[in-house]
């Protein structure tokens, strides 16, 4: 058994063995960081102690956690029975051999590092004690129990119990390391975590050690800084008290005036020290809370951890495209915490540290997205290479540490039979009969059903964004344009097999029954398709009527918003014949499937040209690079597909709830009931209580109110800032965006905001929406262009503009503002520029 390991062991990076601060002053060592010498008394070692401490077993369960004052009491008594134990005699001659190998004299930090500490959700900072220039072997041995004793620290005890981490799990490593004897010291931020500016780094100094620095008890520096470590702001201030080192600890010195009010460092120190923050940011691929010391002008690093609170600022940027609309209240709060399980659970499957705060909130009725989170989680890449042989060189930890890239798609094509068969239960399930806390309790168990389904598809997308950066990455790394790599890329996964493929080729299917009937077209082209659908029409073409009936029977479920409080297809049949009739005017089956067998013959060509490029052993690895982009490509489609089914039972099930609320008078109408907020609603069902049933109906009026007032208008692109008239990046009379699909077309705009815009799309117009969805596609048949306010190059609106050889420009913010139904612009997608003409 290892009781002790040297920050060179490689097992020492192991979070299990040495906790968090002891893994991670481990790993920065073997990464080459400054860090001073030390060794680590393992999590072994501490389990190895508290065998036999009958009294800490007894104690765990009988913690007062709401009276802080016996608390207080409880731990007292606990940490000095525990350090009335002795060191088992293997742990400590364990410790006296490593201490023999430092130099006669040292002095030592002694350290606790708890198994629980330093995780990206808990730092647990403060939490347990540390001693400073700690000499000799009997005391070290006295401060590591003293250590061990502060795991059941009052505080730290009360931290545990509040996130949720159980005591019997929890353990404490020991880090004993060689103490500097600081003339300056700190703590540094990667980024700013007051302002929430991921462009900024914060230090705080002071002279001495740095303890007067990490407890708040006396005055300090504060710098801010760029990225490049060049300084934006300083608060300098009075110090007059350093701590220095003594004989046996520490010990407060007075600063001379003339030093008090002068800055602790200067722009050469932070610039090294910038310098340092930024690696270490890198080798965790996540910000950090570092602490630091300098010695005679040598830096030292002597800790790293994870921030655990991330600022948030919210945007459109991330949201906008997912979430185009307004949304009711309801509908958000039942899908958030679902989300937000998902998240973590998929940060946890890729390796990313935790994330405790929102990644999306609804302002206004319009979600917005964390845009801090968003840019440090995006960040991360598995790896960076610049040329083959070095590709040659990580591709076994590749192998190794995402495996579960190639697991994920089976594992989720093995519970997608559950999630359907569930499915099928809810539909058939008859509500007509139940009483208000049964129809709940079914809508309850959709939203569950939902959100246990969904835990892995946050994973499938963005490791579906990973892999595209991935190959894309390589593809540049081989031709050495970044040009030639998107038009590589494009080409090689420029048809996959999707539901939405699908779903498309059924539509043309259709389209080209109704070309063929000049009576059936006529019909459908001189009547508002929602009459046609009313007045049951299309029943008079019975082979059609049935070729359309089972399109709605297999595809009804398909969205036409994020929002379920929106029919879907089978509600809203006539969505689907105006998107016919739009077809049937134009498209050509023919050239699709003539269109089709091209895009694969050059997918072909492309493929074997990239197998000249590249050696005869590396094949294997592009084509299973190239095999998983086509899968999750197919797979973020297909998990999307299905999570769409869920609208159908939870429409059901809030239409009856919505329905016992009508007849109470706690409604207008029965769907109001998404205007509900989630958690009122519940108490209102689970007490049915008259006074929560009116405060109840006049929240859902207010919300409703306030959801129409925002649903026809723009929301500000950030949320809390103060925007100009028109936030879109102008320079004369050009809009500028994202370039999206090559190509210039010029013509008038019509602007889309809704389904319900869809029968009267001018033919030859140019297409501006907040952004598309596959419901769309049919409108990209008859635009000569498409503007949208959000997404990117792969996005729905570009992929599929490029596919139907259109231009397109993404991303150009408030142009729905900007431009208006007639205005003639001229798109040009090559270069992602609107310009307006006269």
């Amino acid at each position: 058994m290892n009781w002790t390991l040297a920050f060179t062991d490689a097992e020492a990076c192991q979070h299990d063995l040495s906790g968090g601060k002891g893994a991670n002053l481990a790993l920065l060592t073997q990464q080459g960081f400054p860090v001073p010498n030390g060794f680590v008394v393992t999590a072994a070692s501490y389990r190895e102690f508290v065998k036999n401490a009958d009294m800490l077993h007894a104690a765990i369960g009988n913690f007062d956690l709401a009276d802080a004052g016996k608390l207080q009491t409880q731990a007292t008594q606990l940490r000095a029975e525990l350090e009335k134990i002795p060191l088992p005699a293997a742990i400590e001659a364990s410790i006296r051999q490593r201490l023999a190998s430092f130099e006669e004299g040292a002095a030592f930090s002694v350290r606790s590092s708890s198994t629980f500490e330093d995780l990206a959700s808990a730092a647990f900072a403060g939490q347990h004690d540390t001693y400073l220039n700690v000499h000799g072997a009997d005391f070290i041995l006295d401060r590591i129990r003293a250590c061990y004793a502060s795991l059941w620290q009052d505080r730290a005890i009360a931290y545990r119990a509040r996130l949720g981490f159980d005591h019997l799990q929890a353990t404490m490593a020991v880090v004993v390391q060689t103490m500097i004897p600081s003339d300056i010291s700190g703590v540094g931020f990667t980024i700013n975590p007051i302002s929430g500016a991921i462009d900024e780094m914060l230090v705080n100094a002071n002279f001495g050690l740095g303890e007067s620095v990490v407890s708040g008890e006396g005055a300090i520096d504060q710098f801010v800084l760029a990225r490049d470590g060049s300084l934006r702001s300083s608060v300098i201030g009075e110090k007059h008290q350093r701590i220095i080192n003594t004989e046996q600890g520490t010990r407060e010195i007075s600063v001379s005036s003339q030093d008090a009010n002068q800055p602790s460092m200067d722009a050469q120190q932070l610039s090294a020290l910038a310098d340092l923050m930024r690696r270490v940011e890198a080798t965790y691929q996540f910000p950090q809370d570092i602490e630091w010391a300098m010695h005679n002008e040598k830096l030292w690093l002597l800790q790293s951890r994870p921030v655990t609170t991330i600022p948030p600022r919210w945007t459109r940027d991330e949201s906008a495209e997912r979430f185009p609309n307004v949304i009711t209240p309801l509908a958000w709060e039942m899908v958030e915490e679902g989300f937000h399980r998902s998240l973590n659970h998929s940060f946890k499957l890729m390796g990313y540290p935790a994330f405790s705060g929102k990644w999306f909130a609804m302002f206004d009725h319009y979600i917005y997205g964390n845009q801090n989170a968003v840019e440090i989680y995006g960040r991360r890449m598995p790896f960076v290479i610049r040329n083959l042989q070095e590709l040659e060189a990580v591709i076994p930890k590749l192998r190794d540490d995402f495996a579960w890239v190639q697991d994920l798609p089976l594992e989720w094509s093995r519970d997608l039979d559950y999630y359907l068969l569930s499915l099928g239960e809810l539909n058939a399930e008859d509500l007509r009969e139940k009483n208000l806390a049964e129809v709940w309790a079914f809508v309850r168990r959709v939203n569950q059903l939902g959100a246990d389904y969904f835990l892995p598809n946050i994973a499938i997308s963005i490791t579906q964004r990973t892999l595209y950066r991935l190959l894309h990455s390589l593809f540049q790394m081989l031709t050495g344009d970044a040009q030639q790599a998107a038009a590589l890329f494009d080409t090689l996964i420029a048809h996959t097999e999707t539901k939405t493929g699908i779903v498309n080729k059924e539509l043309a299917s259709l389209a080209a029954e109704i070309r063929q009937n000049p009576t059936l077209k006529k019909t459908i082209a001189a009547n508002n398709s929602k009459s046609v659908i009313e007045k049951r029409m299309l029943e008079t073409f019975g082979e059609f009527s049935a070729h359309f009936n089972k399109f709605l029977r297999d595809h009804g479920h398909r969205e036409v918003d994020f929002d379920p409080y929106q029919p879907t297809w089978i509600e809203a049949p006539w969505i689907v014949l105006d998107n016919l009739r739009l077809m049937a005017a134009e498209h050509d089956t023919q050239d699709q499937r003539a269109r089709e067998r091209d895009i694969k013959l050059k997918m072909q060509e492309a493929e074997l040209q990239l197998y000249s490029r590249i050696p005869q052993h590396l094949h294997f690895f592009f084509h299973e690079i190239l095999r998983l982009v086509r899968a999750y490509t197919t797979l973020d489609d297909v998990e999307h597909y299905h999570t769409t089914r869920l609208t159908l039972p939870l429409r059901k099930g809030l239409r009856r709830l919505g329905e016992h609320l009508q007849a109470r008078g706690v409604l207008h109408e029965p769907m109001d009931v998404f205007f509900a907020h989630y958690l009122p609603l519940q108490e209102a069902v689970q007490r049915d209580d008259s006074v929560l049933w009116q405060a109840l109906a006049q929240s859902i009026q207010q919300e409703k109110a306030s959801y129409l007032a925002h649903r026809d208008g723009s929301a500000a692109w950030e949320w809390g800032s103060i925007a100009a008239d028109g936030d879109a990046e102008i320079s004369g009379d050009t809009l500028h965006g994202l370039a999206g699909s090559a190509g210039i077309a010029e013509g008038a705009v019509y602007i889309v905001r809704s389904p319900e815009d869809f029968a009267a799309f001018p033919k030859g117009a140019v297409l501006v929406a907040r952004t598309t969805n596959p419901a769309w596609t049919p409108l990209f048949y008859n635009a000569c262009a498409v503007i949208t306010e959000s997404g990117g190059p792969l996005s729905h609106g570009a992929v599929t503009a490029r596919e139907m050889q259109i231009p397109a420009v993404m991303s150009v913010r408030d142009v729905m503002k900007k431009l208006s139904n007639g205005q003639r612009v001229t798109v040009d997608g090559s270069k992602g520029s609107v310009t307006l003409q006269a």
